[in-house]
């Protein structure tokens, strides 16, 4: 919360270190296999070169991402995300944050949950492109491009509680995009991570930076008080938030 709220700073961790397993992953293998589907048998090996020779550097990439949830006061995001009930959950003005994530090249996409790719556009695109007798390297890379674009916003469905919209970037060119990479030291790792700097971007687009944050629920089981939370904005220079914090209704036991 003093990270974000303060400091005006969102960091963006890398995908392939997130908590599913199948990260960027999924979507690729999903849709290869709807891709199948609509070709003749004839054409599998064609497919399999075509798909090896586009994603042969796809290991390498990776989107850097901050995520959220469509709910607010829910008893498995307080658990999981929230030590247990400990923390706070910032509510954010949908509207604004897209405006800020467009601007800082990390827009807000929802996750698709599909188990499907089967109806999908790019599905079609790709089937044409193999069952074509022309090769056309350019098509293509745009093709893949946009495949791998995509798979970031793809996750399995049995994450589908979380509800998950992010601030997600491109998984190619990130330094060009988000400016100089970050590190966080742990007693037993080293973290990369980028910063997207909320407080300066929503001055650039004219965006009262109070008017973001809709909402500062304290958690279940948070040890901080209202009135206290309320003195903390204060001397932050951010009194218009303490008419935003709530507590939590959840009835979450921390045992």
């Amino acid at each position: 919360m003093n990270g974000i709220i303060v400091n005006g700073e969102i960091w963006l961790w890398n995908l392939r270190r997130m908590n599913d397993s199948q990260e960027m992953q999924y979507f690729i293998n999903e849709l290869k296999a709807a891709v199948k589907k609509s070709i003749p048998e004839s054409f599998y090996e064609k497919m399999d070169r075509i798909f090896s020779e586009n994603l042969k550097d796809f290991d390498n990439l990776s989107s850097y991402a901050s995520c959220f949830s469509e709910y607010a006061d829910d008893a498995s995001q307080w658990a999981r995300y929230a030590k247990n009930g400990m923390g706070v959950c910032i509510a954010f003005n949908k509207e604004l944050l897209q405006k800020i994530g467009d601007e800082g090249h990390a827009p807000l996409c929802r996750v698709n949950y599909s188990k499907s790719c089967d109806n999908l556009e790019i599905v079609e695109e790709i089937a044409s492109l193999i069952k074509s007798e022309n090769k056309n390297p350019q098509e293509e890379r745009i093709l893949f491009n946009k495949l791998i674009a995509s798979s970031p916003l793809f996750k399995h469905p049995s994450f589908i509680s979380e509800k998950e919209y992010r601030l997600v970037s491109l998984p190619y060119k990130v330094n060009e995009y988000l400016g100089k990479p970050q590190f966080f030291v742990e007693e037993t790792n080293i973290k990369k991570y980028y910063i997207l700097k909320l407080r300066q971007i929503s001055e650039k687009l004219c965006i009262k930076y109070s008017d973001l944050f809709t909402e500062i629920c304290i958690g279940p089981q948070a040890r901080v008080t209202k009135d206290v939370l309320c003195d903390y904005f204060i001397s932050a220079g951010f009194p218009e938030l303490c008419k935003k914090i709530t507590l939590s209704d959840c009835p979450l036991r921390r045992f």
